[in-house]
C-alpha cells in the first residue's frame, strides 16, 4: 500500500495541477484514492509560485464536481461500470442505508452532509443517482458542498505544509502519528467485519440447531 501512495504521489508530482484534477475525479468515483495526496501537491505547487491559491482552489473543485458528476449519472441511469462494479458492495450497501436514513430525516440537505462526512463521501453521488434525486438539487448540494469540503480541505492542508517547513523535528512523529491512526482505524474495521461475520455465522449455527 506505501509503494502505492508513492507511486501516486510521483505521478501527481509529475503532472501537475493536471494531475491533481484527474486525481479528484477518481476520487469521486468511488475509487479508494488518498484524497489528502492531492491537496499536498496543489500546497506544493501554489508554494512554488506555479498556481495561486484561488486556482488551485478552482481546479480541485472542478475535479470534485467531474467526478461526482460521472457518478451520479452512471447511478441514475441504473446501468455502467459503476453501477456493475459496485452493485454487490458491503460499503456501498451500508452507506446507502445510511444515506437512505438521512433522506427520511433531513431530505435533500443529506446531499450536502455527504459531500462532507468522510464514510459515505466516496459513495454519495452514486447512492442520489440511484435514489433519482432531481439534478437541480443533485448540483446545488454538491457544489456548496465540493466549496465548502475543498476549502476545508486546503485549509489543513495550507496549516500543516508551514508547520512542516518550520519545524522540521516534527516530521517523524507527525508520519507516525497519521501511519497509527490509518493503519489503526484500518485493523479496526478489519476487526469489526470479523467479528460480525463470527456472530452471523454464530447465529446461523444457532437457528440451525434450533430447526432440528
Amino acid at each position: 500500500m506505501d509503494d502505492l501512495y508513492a507511486e501516486l504521489l510521483r505521478w501527481l508530482q509529475t503532472h501537475g495541477m493536471l494531475g491533481v484534477f484527474l486525481f479528484m475525479v477518481v476520487e469521486n468515483l468511488a475509487v479508494p484514492f488518498p484524497a489528502a495526496l492531492g491537496y499536498i501537491v496543489a500546497q506544493g505547487l501554489v508554494s512554488a509560485g506555479y498556481f495561486s491559491h484561488l486556482s488551485a482552489f478552482m481546479v480541485i473543485n472542478a475535479g470534485h464536481l467531474t467526478g461526482a458528476g460521472i457518478t451520479y449519472y452512471s447511478g441514475r441511469a441504473g446501468h455502467g461500470f459503476l453501477v456493475r462494479r459496485f452493485s454487490h458492495s458491503r460499503r456501498l450497501m451500508r452507506a446507502r442505508e445510511v444515506l437512505q436514513t438521512w433522506y427520511g430525516r433531513y431530505g435533500v440537505l443529506t446531499i450536502l452532509a455527504g459531500r462532507l462526512i468522510g464514510h459515505v463521501r466516496p459513495w454519495a453521488s452514486l447512492v442520489a443517482g440511484m435514489a433519482h434525486v432531481p439534478p437541480f438539487q443533485f448540483w446545488l448540494w454538491t457544489l456548496i458542498g465540493s466549496l465548502i469540503h475543498t476549502a476545508l480541505a486546503m485549509l489543513f492542508t495550507v496549516w500543516g505544509w508551514r508547520l512542516w517547513v518550520a519545524y522540521p523535528w516534527i516530521r517523524v512523529p507527525a508520519v507516525l502519528l497519521v501511519l497509527v491512526l490509518f493503519y489503526g482505524l484500518s485493523l479496526g474495521g478489519v476487526l469489526r467485519e470479523v467479528l460480525r461475520r463470527r456472530r452471523r455465522q454464530a447465529g446461523e449455527t444457532v437457528g440451525q440447531e434450533a430447526g432440528q
